[in-house]
């Protein structure tokens, strides 16, 4: 609801003059509770004068206070990115001008540096530029992120979430023109369901400091990476019920994001990194009501955006809208969950395999990829991107390590989620007891073992480690590429092939025993 009238601030905004001789050119574009304005190598951002739930920019000084509060929160994820917030000010004359302590305060704005388009990752995606890596890299800023993050024992319960898929129900059933009704009361009812069903989890994040000031807006245009460094603006400064959630919450946005866009393999990639350094696998029954929750506000932010919107832009808007309604019922469509397990030796290519496995399983993000490495870094207290200081590998800390395998294997499937195995399974016996906990679970298991000559998955290992060839460190290289296996009962693939045809061969076996579609 539009509470007073900012037109002649935004006709003054929009003015090149306001800006001084230099300024030949205003771009603006409009959300429903802010309008940006592109000038030279600066942003302007106004919050609008309305009030929605949760939402209240109704008087000039909230909007101050509202200004202010997000510059301080922008210290935490984009350092230096904001650089004043200055009032706006109508003078005796009836001109409006930027700053200054003449004349009468009438609103007030932020200030930002203007970041390159291809910097934005709403621009930038898909690209080249910016793949597994820069992916698993925003991962780890973000687990970094959310641990430094406050911790509340009290916000985020079940009124608070069933407020929200009410409230995005509200707004949605305003525009029958471009949602299905019988469709949105079957979304509110599931939702609800499933935060009944998950009450006891709900209730235990908030006790176990999974609930945390967040970001809250993690969507695609809100996250930049620049010469670099990821800087994630825009944070929410308006509302504790937005912003002080489930961390899982937080990134569901983001990777629901990625789903909208058909970039589901980096989804994937940035949730299993984030889990490799926040182990939240209990949390996975949560992310699918999360997800739609995401996608259900957006649709309701570009539902209420294209009432305010011109006729081009509203149309655009009510497509958007559909698209993400139909995103968010896709979030809560349940699957039989299935166990694939990549097996294989030193420079096999069981991890790349796995890897991208995973991003083909519906539904988004895809599912949980278990590696026998990590498992091995958390039960000894490293971090992922952390090295063994000893030989590790003795045969009952390997029995350990696959003892935790099974059991998260078992944590991923009750909670709904597909899981793809990373691990060596050099045993006959590491091998049928992953297929028989599979069994228990009652989940579809099919097993890859991946294969190369010696020599090929040698050189592989040495390339990926960047490694200075010695005596010492080719004789351990040797033990570990000649491990005799025992007899395979898994499908062998052959990985001494170009990578688009070992995935060909990959999917056949998934499509024919898993019946499985790509």
């Amino acid at each position: 609801m539009i509470l007073s009238d900012q037109t002649d601030v935004i006709n003054a905004l929009s003015n090149p003059a306001t800006y001084g001789k230099n300024i030949t050119k205003v771009e603006v574009k409009r959300s429903h509770i802010a309008i940006i304005f592109f000038v030279g190598d600066y942003v302007y951002k106004l919050k609008r004068a309305v009030v929605y739930q949760g939402v209240d920019f109704s008087t000039p000084e909230k909007r101050k206070l509202s200004c202010i509060s997000e510059m301080k929160r922008s210290t935490v994820y984009a350092p230096h990115l904001i650089k004043s917030v200055k009032p706006i000010r109508r003078l005796k004359n009836g001109k409006i001008k930027i700053g200054g302590s003449s004349g009468e305060e009438i609103d007030t704005v932020i200030i930002e540096k203007r970041l390159p388009d291809k910097a934005i990752l709403s621009f930038l995606l898909p690209s080249k530029k910016f793949d597994r890596f820069e992916t698993m890299d925003l991962a780890e800023h973000l687990a970094e992120l959310h641990a430094k993050a406050k911790t509340f024992h009290t916000k985020w319960g079940q009124e608070d979430i069933k407020n929200i898929i009410l409230y995005n129900e509200s707004v949605l059933s305003c525009f029958p023109n471009c949602i299905d009704i019988q469709k949105l009361n079957y979304l509110t009812q599931k939702s609800l369901e499933l935060v009944e069903k998950h009450k006891s989890l709900i209730n235990f994040r908030q006790k176990s400091g999974r609930i945390r000031k967040c970001h809250g807006d993690l969507s695609l245009s809100n996250i930049a990476y620049h010469k670099g460094h990821f800087l994630l603006f825009s944070p929410i400064e308006y509302n504790d019920s937005l912003d002080c959630t489930d961390t899982l919450y937080d990134l569901a946005f983001l990777t629901m994001d990625l789903e909208a866009r058909n970039l589901r393999r980096l989804s994937n990639i940035l949730i299993n990194h984030y889990m490799a350094y926040i182990n939240d696998i209990e949390g996975l029954p949560l992310m699918g009501l999360y997800q739609s929750m995401r996608a259900a506000y957006r649709a309701a932010v570009c539902a209420k955006t294209s009432a305010l919107s011109n006729q081009k832009e509203k149309k655009n808007l009510i497509r958007q809208a559909r698209k993400y309604f139909e995103l968010a019922i896709h979030f809560l469509t349940p699957i039989r969950p299935i166990v694939i397990a990549c097996g294989g030796l030193a420079g096999s290519g069981k991890s790349r395999i796995a890897r991208e496995i995973g991003g083909l399983i519906n539904p988004g993000p895809g599912a949980v990829i278990l590696r026998d490495v990590i498992i091995k870094k958390q039960i000894t207290g490293l971090a992922p991107h952390q090295g063994f200081n000893k030989t590790i590998d003795s045969p009952v800390f390997e029995k350990i390590t696959y003892d935790v395998l099974c059991q998260q294997i078992k944590s991923a499937l009750s909670a709904g989620a597909s899981v793809v195995l990373d691990a060596t399974f050099c045993t006959p016996q590491q091998r049928y007891i992953v297929q028989q906990t599979a069994k228990q679970m009652k989940a579809p298991f099919i097993g890859l073992w991946m294969d190369a000559p010696s020599e090929i998955r040698k050189n592989r290992v040495w390339e990926r480690n960047h490694a200075v060839k010695n005596p010492r460190k080719e004789n351990e290289l040797e033990c570990q590429l000649n491990i005799d296996t025992g007899p395979m009962d898994w499908h062998v693939i052959d990985t001494n092939m170009p990578k688009e045809k070992t995935m060909e061969q990959v999917i056949d076996i998934l499509k024919k025993y898993l019946n499985m579609t790509f």
